[in-house]
């Protein structure tokens, strides 16, 4: 792909500036925030301020901005570009598509390509795959681009980019989620007394570790999974309810994800049609008032 310019210098902005110019790619960069140019000076491509002022010839654009202001940046680089040659525009959004890029200028490649996991800093780049939606002609332009930052490409299937809010659901309940529910661990090793960096590093390493085989076997993740509820422990599933009263929400987490385990683990024969029964009543029971 010919020289890029990068609208937006959050934490993927910053990122992608950091590799691209690695890769002898970045031309300039776009960046408002006054602390966050002294910070893109280390660069060393010209620092824009200003839409009007993007250098108009044939580049490729970055819009690493929020959804919300995708399409406002883009109708004004078709504004300004109409007719003299910007290469393609891109985003990074994993719940929008290309339509939202479109504008007067037919010319303009438009091109959507997103990590799969979230960016902090330019360390998490290498090995993420992207998944890639674009016209079939782009899709190799495309790919040498993200490998140029040691990204993966994957091409998003009709069925995908159809379920594309499913797909983003997806990919924040696996991050964000996951997030709160290491916090919320981390709040009951606390009210626990025991010191949650020595407990539960190790515990949920082992976990993600045999959830992952479990994918990479093409198994359910809930093959190996052992504790109270695949026993039918009605007893220590109240003892671990009665536990855990004392921080806010946390028992509707429990009771929740319980209930959306145990269909599933019906349907692998883990549990007989009396366990289920036996569980969800449990589960239905306010063993102590809020």
């Amino acid at each position: 792909m010919n020289s890029i310019g990068i609208i937006g210098y959050g934490a993927l902005g910053a990122s992608l500036a950091h590799v691209l110019r690695n890769a002898g790619l970045l031309s300039w960069i776009y960046v408002k925030n006054e602390d966050r140019r002294l910070q893109a000076q280390s660069l060393s491509v010209p620092i824009l301020n200003s839409i009007d002022a993007l250098p108009v010839n044939d580049c490729s654009i970055i819009l690493a901005v929020p959804d919300s202001s995708i399409y406002e940046i883009a109708q004004q680089v078709h504004t300004l570009y109409a007719g003299k040659g910007c290469h393609a525009l891109i985003h990074c959004s994993g719940s929008l598509g290309i339509d939202v890029l479109k504008g007067k200028d037919t010319s303009i490649k438009l091109i959507a390509m997103h990590p799969f996991q979230t960016i902090a800093s330019y360390t998490d780049l290498p090995n993420t795959p992207w998944g890639i939606d674009c016209d079939a002609s782009d899709l190799a332009e495309v790919s040498r681009l993200i490998e140029s930052i040691n990204g993966i490409p994957h091409t998003l299937s009709s069925r995908v980019k159809a379920n594309k809010s499913l797909y983003h659901a997806t990919a924040v309940a696996s991050s964000n989620l996951l997030q709160m529910l290491i916090a919320l661990t981390t709040a009951m090793a606390d009210e626990a007394g025991i010191p949650s960096e020595l407990f539960l590093p190790s515990i949920q390493t082992t976990t993600l570790k045999r959830a992952h085989d479990s994918l990479n076997n093409k198994q359910s993740v809930l093959h190996d999974l052992t504790g109270p509820l695949i026993r039918c422990d009605i007893a220590t599933i109240q003892a671990n309810r009665e536990a855990i009263r004392h921080i806010p929400g946390l028992d509707a987490v429990y009771v929740s994800l319980c209930k959306a385990a145990i269909p599933q683990l019906k349907a692998m024969q883990k549990l007989t049609d009396f366990e289920t029964d036996i569980l969800m009543n449990a589960l239905n029971i306010q063993v102590f008032k809020e």
